[in-house]
């Protein structure tokens, strides 16, 4: 197919069947490990070959499904009017929001990345015939479909770690062990003298102290600080109850390389402000 694509597309569920938090938690790994593979697999055609229809024109990766689904695949859950609607939890939003980081990780390669579905089945909306509510999913994707933009940043993420045991991703796929899962995912995007950044927490429960360094530039002026959080992991929202959403926090100082801030546990921050370059 090296002669007549543009894309080749990937596909990835995941879920938690076992109820281990921090296995988890690791799954977006997977969807950056198949990338490199897929990558690499592109590299060594182009390497190798002249394309005949496209001579230089490159082939991209599109991650054209993907999202958590593992709960509504099996069993009653798979019939009738609510057939595979998959409701989600605090911790579900915060595999999206690895899956995204790990997008924006490599958006050299990746330039197209579809969540499916969008509306009740796996959405990230759900409705009634008459009522609807945003899922926790639906406060990452919507930050990062804002204001994730421009360059992606190559980062260096220095933060404790933890092992995971062989886990299962969900749709009945084993996969192996991930090691040195860092706490701390991250992702930044430069635009305009502006930087974005992403970071998820994945410790269940403590705050980790970040010092942030441009090594490049200075900060210039305060950051605004959103956070999509909730009581606990386990966290749903339903009609009319909302225990997840996204937070604006309180603008933070962020004057010369280094700006400091405690994420909070399960969490996803994201932190935009100017840079001076």
């Amino acid at each position: 197919m090296k002669d007549y694509i543009d894309y080749i597309a990937l596909h990835i569920y995941v879920g938690n069947p076992d109820n281990n938090y921090y296995n988890f938690m690791a799954t977006p790994m997977v969807i950056e490990e198949r990338t490199k593979i897929v990558e690499g697999m592109i590299n060594e055609v182009m390497q190798n070959t002249v394309r005949r229809n496209h001579t230089d024109d490159p082939i991209y990766i599109a991650w054209d499904e993907y999202n958590v689904w593992y709960r509504a695949r099996s069993g009653e859950n798979m019939v009738g009017n609510h057939a595979l609607e998959e409701q989600y939890n605090l911790e579900d939003a915060l595999v999206i929001s690895g899956m995204l980081n790990a997008f924006i990780r490599n958006a050299d390669v990746v330039k197209m990345a579809n969540m499916a579905q969008l509306v009740n089945v796996i959405g990230p909306i759900f409705t009634s015939k008459d009522d609807m509510y945003k899922q926790t999913i639906y406060y990452p994707l919507e930050l990062f479909a804002n204001n994730m933009h421009g360059t992606s940043l190559d980062l260096l993420v220095d933060c404790d770690t933890y092992d995971t045991e062989e886990f299962n991703i969900g749709l009945g796929e084993t996969t192996t062990q991930q090691s040195d899962v860092p706490y701390l995912d991250v992702s930044a995007t430069y635009k305009d003298n502006e930087v974005t950044i992403a970071v998820v927490n994945r410790h269940k429960d403590e705050y980790i102290t970040t010092d942030i360094i441009s090594q490049t530039g200075q900060f210039d002026g305060p950051f605004e600080v959103y956070e999509v959080n909730g009581p606990d992991i386990k966290a749903k929202n339903d009609f009319n109850k909302t225990n997840v959403k996204t937070a604006r926090k309180e603008n933070i100082k962020a004057n010369g390389t280094t700006v400091t801030y405690d994420f909070p546990p399960h969490s996803v921050t994201l932190m935009k402000g100017k840079i001076k370059l």
